[in-house]
């Protein structure tokens, strides 16, 4: 069989040859480009949800486990809100929000001379420990009260025990609660956006911590005070302690913390319905002196209270 004759090309043929090779390798460039960007951008989505929400879990079941979805700082869903866990300006607005909003409604109860029902409940979670000087110090008690104690005495002025009273509208409040009723009533409170820690929002009810105050002043110096007045404070201490026994029993010094200080608010058209606080308050140091001895002690106590059954 006789060979195949190559055809010999003009100038201009192989010229637009050339042409047509290059374009084939131009679009076939292209078309590799873009499929390894394509490729390369679901490898990262895939590796961000895997590392966002964990292995065998997509967006959408992620997003259905928590709820809600997330949007500067604020996670809602379900008919309520959480805000927190970010710096967002979302999370600041919502939480000057419901600072505002409790506020202007415990304001409005005070000043307008609502009714309600207090309630509180003290414990001791650690006795007031003064090591070997506890026989020392119920020796003085119990010279002035046969009765008493150091745990007695202590106990009296930081409210150990329960208590509750039913406070009617225009009463004066503090005269009805009696011993501590200046401390123990409401308070129009003046909390801060920054104050309302972990906040959660579901429909007129607000839940939030406060953050740990440190041996708290009666001064709107820390968000505990800022409130309630329900704190204790040495000089206050100290002259309840000389009322019950004398001067033979000083208070040198107080050192506390509150801690674990958790909140809920219920607001129901602009009016306040129930307000209910809980904290646990350690003593680190309680010094004392009983004639020129110095002592130290140390104690722990849970309390909850309750303002609740609002009459306007």
């Amino acid at each position: 069989m006789a060979k195949k004759e190559k055809i010999a090309l003009t100038p201009e043929e192989r010229l637009a040859k050339m042409d047509r090779k290059r374009e084939k390798r131009k679009i076939f460039g292209e078309t590799f480009l873009k499929a390894c960007a394509l490729f390369l951008a679901v490898v990262f989505v895939y590796a961000a949800t895997y590392v966002a929400f964990g292995e065998g879990r997509t967006v959408y079941q992620s997003i259905q486990t928590n709820t809600g979805t997330v949007s500067g700082g604020v996670v809602s869903g379900g008919g309520s809100t959480v805000v927190g866990g970010g710096s967002g300006a979302a999370a600041t607005d919502e939480a000057q929000t419901a600072a505002d909003a409790i506020n202007a409604a415990t304001k409005a109860a005070v000043d307008g001379g609502a009714g309600y029902t207090w309630a509180r409940t003290s414990e001791f979670t650690q006795n007031v420990d003064v090591g070997g000087a506890t026989s020392t110090l119920n020796g003085i008690i119990q010279a002035v009260d046969p009765n008493a104690s150091i745990d007695s005495v202590v106990g009296g002025f930081i409210g150990i025990g329960n208590k509750t009273v039913d406070i009617a509208k225009g009463a004066d409040a503090q005269e009805a609660i009696g011993y501590h009723g200046a401390y123990y009533k409401l308070k129009a409170t003046s909390l801060q956006a920054a104050d309302l820690q972990n906040l959660q929002v579901n429909g007129d009810t607000y839940t939030f911590t406060l953050p740990d105050a440190n041996t708290p002043k009666r001064d709107g110096g820390t968000a505990l005070n800022r409130l309630t007045e329900d704190i204790v404070v040495q000089d206050e201490v100290s002259a309840e302690i000389q009322d019950q026994v004398g001067s033979a029993l000083e208070v040198t010094s107080l050192v506390g913390t509150y801690s674990n200080i958790n909140v809920t608010v219920v607001i129901t058209e602009g009016q306040l319905t129930e307000l209910r606080y809980s904290y646990d308050a350690t003593v680190s140091e309680l010094g004392l002196r009983a004639a020129i001895i110095p002592i130290t002690g140390t104690g722990a106590m849970h309390t909850e209270a309750s303002y609740t059954n609002f009459v306007y």
